[in-house]
C-alpha cells in the first residue's frame, strides 16, 4: 500500500510540472473564448497551480511514508492521505478564482 500512496504522490508533483509548461491542462482554461482568456492571468495561475500541486504530492509521499514507519493501520493511513490531497485540491479550486487580472 506504500507504493500506491507514494506512487499518487509523485503522479500530482508530475501534473504540477506539467501544469507548468503546458497551462492549457487547467481544467476549463482551454475551453474559453480568447477574450476570457486574457482576462486571466495565466502565469500567476499556472504558477499557482504548479506549487500546489507539488506541495500537495509531497506531503502525501512523507506523510505515508512517516505513517508507514510509526505503525499506523493502512486503512487509516488511506483516509488521511486521501483527506490530505482532497483539501488541498479545494484550496487550489477555491482560491485559484481570484486569478484574474
Amino acid at each position: 500500500m506504500l507504493f500506491a500512496e507514494s506512487l499518487t504522490g509523485i503522479i500530482l508533483i508530475i501534473c504540477g510540472i506539467l501544469v507548468k509548461i503546458n497551462p492549457n491542462l487547467i481544467a476549463g482554461y482551454n475551453t474559453l473564448s480568447d477574450a476570457d482568456k486574457k482576462k486571466i492571468d495565466i502565469k500567476r495561475l499556472s504558477t499557482y497551480m504548479h506549487n500546489g500541486l507539488i506541495i500537495i504530492g509531497a506531503i502525501s509521499i512523507i506523510s505515508s511514508i512517516t505513517m508507514y514507519f510509526i505503525g499506523v493501520k493502512e486503512s487509516y493511513r488511506l483516509m488521511i492521505v486521501a483527506g490530505f490531497i482532497i483539501l488541498g485540491v479545494l484550496y487550489i479550486a477555491l482560491n485559484s478564482t481570484k486569478m484574474k487580472i
